[in-house]
């Protein structure tokens, strides 16, 4: 199939277009992300945390549903949001080759509602019911049945009522419940997907789909979901939630009122316990990133959720910062062989881009210390300062070369 550019008329030979700076050493870009971004795939010196997240992924892929947290907590720039998006995209790679589908969502702490958080998970799960070809969650879950009668056993009426609605949509003679005969299977699947997600709809909406009320708060909001997701799980639609909370010190500096965050705070607890009742439900695993200043007002304010989410001490990972010059190298290193590995120019050997000199001179930067301390003297540093340090000296180098 041809490609834009040939549709256009325009088939440049992309080696044309290479930075001649940056072929040299075997790159097509800077091999070091500048400030606030994140190559995912690339993981320097966390492997405590690391090996931590691997051990819950192994408990919560027990046969019965699991609920299992961890802390991360580090410095600001100390790589937590870094972390957590290497741990969503190992989680993703697995999910895509081992038959146990999860869901896997982020969210910012505090920059939205957990109503939000819920719908989130629901557009997630969606998600992971497309790995199997389906459309989305729903229609996965009806397609899987054979009888109306399998969605019996589920607690939460207007949810049953729903999804045999569904159900019956999908086989054929459904005679659609409005005037006009519109409500087929999609448009009552799309309606069934607003109110899941808590929309308000009309009273002629709420009489096609069979509900009288509308999802009006996160915990009803929760209650359905936890449902749904555990027919799904017990279909092999999606096996669990991957929950990434991040930023957790924003909920508390964010000038939000005490009892909007303790209202939060107890929604959070709430979706995490009902995760799982009397041995039925979804897995879930959470991973909660925060400074040490915003895991001690979780503390402060709602303690068994600091419990809950893993930032106890000895439950937590606390990320490693760059100690030395010598950590400078080996982060440098593994980012430079990631960018040719990925460049993939030519075989053969290319001379190094940075020199000793350069790793002291970005250690130094990120440290913020003045340029005639010794590199031994200078504090601990975080790997977002000292990424954007690498960054600038590459370019200092490619603006000097012409």
């Amino acid at each position: 199939m041809p490609s834009l550019a040939e549709l256009l008329g325009e088939t440049p030979d992309q080696k044309d277009h290479e930075d001649p700076f940056y072929a040299r050493f075997g790159f097509t870009r800077n091999p070091f992300p500048a400030a606030r971004t994140i190559i995912e795939e690339v993981l320097y010196n966390q492997v405590d945390a690391r090996d931590r997240f691997v051990g819950l992924v192994r408990e919560v892929l027990a046969e019965d549903p699991q609920r299992r947290a961890m802390g991360v907590q580090g410095g600001t720039g100390g790589g937590k949001t870094h972390f957590l998006r290497h741990c969503q995209y190992m989680m993703r790679e697995f999910r895509r080759t081992s038959g146990r589908p999860f869901a896997v969502v982020e969210i910012l702490a505090g920059s939205s509602s957990a109503s939000h958080l819920v719908r989130e998970v629901l557009r997630e799960a969606d998600e992971a019911a497309k790995l199997s070809g389906e459309y989305d969650l729903l229609t996965a879950i009806v397609r899987s049945c054979e009888d109306a009668a399998e969605f019996d056993d589920l607690k939460q009426g207007e949810l049953r009522n729903v999804l045999q609605l569904l159900f019956k949509a999908s086989r054929p003679g459904f005679v659609p419940p409005d005037r006009d005969g519109r409500m087929s299977f999609e448009p009552l699947r799309d309606l069934a997907k607003k109110w899941l997600g808590g929309a308000a709809l009309s009273n002629t909406e709420k009489r096609h789909l069979g509900v009288f009320a509308r999802l009006g708060s996160a915990a009803m909001m929760t209650r359905n979901m936890t449902e749904l997701l555990s027919f799904a799980r017990s279909k092999g639609i999606v096996f669990g939630v991957m929950l990434c909370l991040d930023e957790v010190e924003t909920l508390f500096s964010g000038g939000y009122s005490a009892s909007k965050i303790q209202g939060y705070l107890q929604d959070l607890r709430y979706l995490f316990d009902e995760a799982i009742r009397s041995n039925e439900g979804y897995s879930l695993l959470m991973l909660s990133a925060s400074t040490p200043q915003g895991a001690a007002n979780l503390r402060n304010y709602n303690y068994p959720l600091f419990q809950r989410l893993g930032f106890e001490e000895g439950s937590r990972a606390d990320l490693a910062a760059i100690s030395d010059a010598l950590e400078v190298k080996g982060i440098a290193e593994l980012y430079v062989s990631y960018e040719r590995e990925r460049a993939a120019l030519k075989a053969g050997r290319f001379p190094a881009i940075l020199s000793d000199e350069d790793f002291e001179d970005a250690y130094r930067t990120a440290a913020t210390t003045d340029r005639s301390v010794a590199p031994t003297h200078v504090r601990r540093v975080n790997q977002g300062q000292l990424l954007q340090a690498l960054h600038q000296i590459v370019e200092k180098k490619r603006e000097a070369a012409g």
